[in-house]
């Protein structure tokens, strides 16, 4: 059945709801889950539980596991500007604890945008600069050399205006560098309304490779590059909520492998540069 409400990627009227609560545009294949303005809190969808037993089972506890991942992600972007005189600014959407900024703030000038206030006053109790999540009135007359997000955009419900926003923030030649959810992946379409990465109101957005990228070069992106990433987890945040009472899960806790950063790449999380003409 056609919806009234223009796809909020490309704009047009060619959708359908796929499941119960979700619509596909046939135009371009984004994917969403609607959000009236208000309807949702999202000053307590992020809150404390967020990273305390909802999302994440105790996030913070996860610090030197997630740091290996971020570590990557940190070093592949360093050799964008390795002719660079000074410390490039990069800008972090969504930085929670700031994990990612305490790396980057080695080789870049780092400044921080989060909602979650407990995880926003830890980043500045750790010197970082930091905005709370109000993207859309962040001003900055410097621009920034690069910007990153790291699993936000899937969470953000006005995704063309965001992506808009940080190509106006971007210097000219300026990068921008983010991961998500691909709906495109083969996991995705094979598990359908059961693929782990579906549950609204926290994840809204669902773009393929192909949808992001084109809706990427249509606000003037350029030099557009994805590939599927590589993630790093402990079996705690795996598997503790499911198996904390099990004898045998005591027995792996007492090796200590439940500790062990463990990657994983099931082809659904995409990282996506993309560059600023300049």
């Amino acid at each position: 059945m056609p919806m009234s409400s223009p796809c909020p990627s490309c704009d047009s009227v060619n959708i359908k709801e796929i499941w119960v609560g979700m619509l596909k545009c046939d135009s371009c294949g984004f994917i969403w889950a609607p959000v009236s303005e208000g309807s949702v809190d999202y000053a307590s969808l992020y809150g404390h539980g967020y990273f305390f037993g909802e999302e994440y089972q105790d996030y913070p506890a996860e610090e030197q596991i997630l740091k290996v991942g971020f570590r990557k992600f940190e070093r592949q972007l360093r050799t964008l500007f390795s002719n660079y005189p000074g410390k490039p600014r990069l800008l972090e959407i969504g930085s929670a604890y700031g994990y990612f900024l305490d790396l980057a703030a080695e080789y870049f000038d780092v400044t921080g945008i989060e909602i979650n206030a407990e995880a926003r006053t830890y980043c500045l109790e750790k010197g970082h600069s930091m905005h709370n999540g109000d993207l859309f009135n962040l001003e900055d007359n410097e621009g920034f050399d690069i910007i990153t997000s790291f699993a936000s955009l899937e969470h953000i419900p006005e995704p063309k205006a965001i992506l808009s926003k940080f190509f106006d923030l971007l210097k000219p030649g300026g990068y921008l560098y983010l991961t998500t959810i691909d709906s495109g992946s083969l996991l995705a379409r094979v598990c359908g309304r059961k693929w782990r990465m579906i549950h609204p109101p926290t994840h809204v957005n669902y773009f393929s490779s192909a949808s992001l990228s084109d809706l990427l070069r249509r606000l003037g992106y350029t030099e557009i590059r994805v590939k599927a990433v590589w993630q790093y987890r402990s079996l705690d945040a795996a598997l503790l909520p499911k198996f904390a009472k099990s004898p045998l899960y005591g027995l792996v806790q007492k090796t200590g492998i439940n500790k062990w950063p463990i990657p994983f790449n099931f082809g659904d999380i995409m990282g996506v540069l993309a560059k600023k003409p300049g």
